[in-house]
């Protein structure tokens, strides 16, 4: 332990967030973002709960800065060492070594904004600072279509008060006009339905926020979403399932059979057990009510899926059949 008392007092948390942002030269919501997301620093925290910042802290961001201002990715630099940061600013970082470091991070996501708080000036800032591009935005969703036509966004957040039924065919018609990978849905007040209904068409659906903060948070989350849309055919294309192999009273014959000549084994006990429950959940989503196309499509896919794993799990149930009989005549002979 070092005697210095500099050194105690580089480490003595005095600084709050908004501070370490100016003398690090680092936006504050950039600072929360990387802070959350790679714990470039672990500021202390005072009696009411805000964060303080050492000067070794603000050295740290500092460096941190400076490395992804010369090109670093963030990702790739955040749990360095500090010694070791300060040796990568002094060592010259050539054009070609960014270029290839940054290829895949170097374009800003870029976002289109629709709704009349996200679109607002300050709400823009908020994203910009924090490392997203603003690619086009409109107050209103009814002319948005037009002024996002082909502005080709990462991610697509729109603001919709409240939802009802026509609101899956508006996002629709909003992603397609800027063409975005993921979509952000806030909203205020929904039906259960209709956010199982954006939610079943791949959108990621969250309730507004008065927090610039968050929106960050959940464009950056959505950009890097696996959210992904229903498949193009039921069961990702596989084709229809086979055709229910036993009934329930074979079923029943499996179980009496393994109970007589394996008793210690329940592994057909509980195939069967699944077999029946997935043949149910089969049939539920043939029968199961649909309000649109897509949910008509989602449980076509889900009744496809159900058969296939059935259809699988009726062949082990032979194999370990099988497997157990041919066992019982090999203790037969040895006998």
């Amino acid at each position: 332990m070092s005697n210095d008392p500099s050194a105690s007092a580089n480490n003595a948390p005095s600084y709050r967030s908004g501070t370490a942002a100016r003398l690090s030269g680092i936006p504050v919501e950039t600072l929360r973002v990387w802070e959350r997301r790679y714990q470039v620093v672990g500021p202390a925290l005072s009696s009411h709960g805000q964060r303080l910042y050492s000067s070794l802290d603000i050295q740290r961001l500092t460096l941190i800065k400076q490395l992804v201002d010369m090109g670093h990715p963030i990702g790739q630099i955040a749990g360095l060492t500090t010694e070791a940061l300060s040796l990568m600013v002094k060592t010259p970082f050539h054009q070609k070594d960014r270029q290839d470091s940054k290829r895949d991070t170097d374009t800003p996501t870029r976002v289109a904004l629709v709704g009349p708080f996200i679109s607002s000036a300050s709400v823009q800032t908020t994203l910009t600072e924090g490392g997203l591009s603003i690619a086009g935005f409109s107050a209103s969703s009814g002319v948005a279509t037009r002024s996002l036509k082909g502005l080709k966004a990462d991610v697509l957040a729109v603001e919709m008060p409240t939802l009802g039924e026509e609101s899956l065919e508006i996002v629709d018609s909003l992603k397609a006009a800027c063409e975005a990978h993921s979509v952000l849905v806030l909203y205020r007040f929904a039906p259960s339905r209709i956010i199982r209904l954006l939610r079943n068409a791949g959108y990621i659906l969250s309730r507004v926020s008065p927090d610039p903060g968050d929106l960050l948070n959940l464009c950056l989350t959505a950009a890097h979403s696996s959210v992904l849309p229903l498949p193009s055919g039921p069961a990702g294309g596989a084709g229809s399932p086979p055709p229910p192999r036993f009934d329930d009273q074979a079923l029943s014959r499996f179980l009496q059979r393994n109970s007589a000549n394996h008793p210690l084994c329940e592994c057909p006990k509980h195939l069967v057990d699944l077999i029946a429950s997935l043949g149910s959940f089969e049939r539920y989503s043939a029968d199961c009510i649909s309000q649109s196309p897509e949910d008509k499509r989602l449980h076509l896919d889900l009744q496809f899926t159900a058969g296939h794993a059935r259809a699988l799990l009726e062949n082990a149930l032979l194999r370990v059949t099988n497997h157990h009989l041919g066992t019982a005549h090999e203790g037969a002979y040895n006998d």
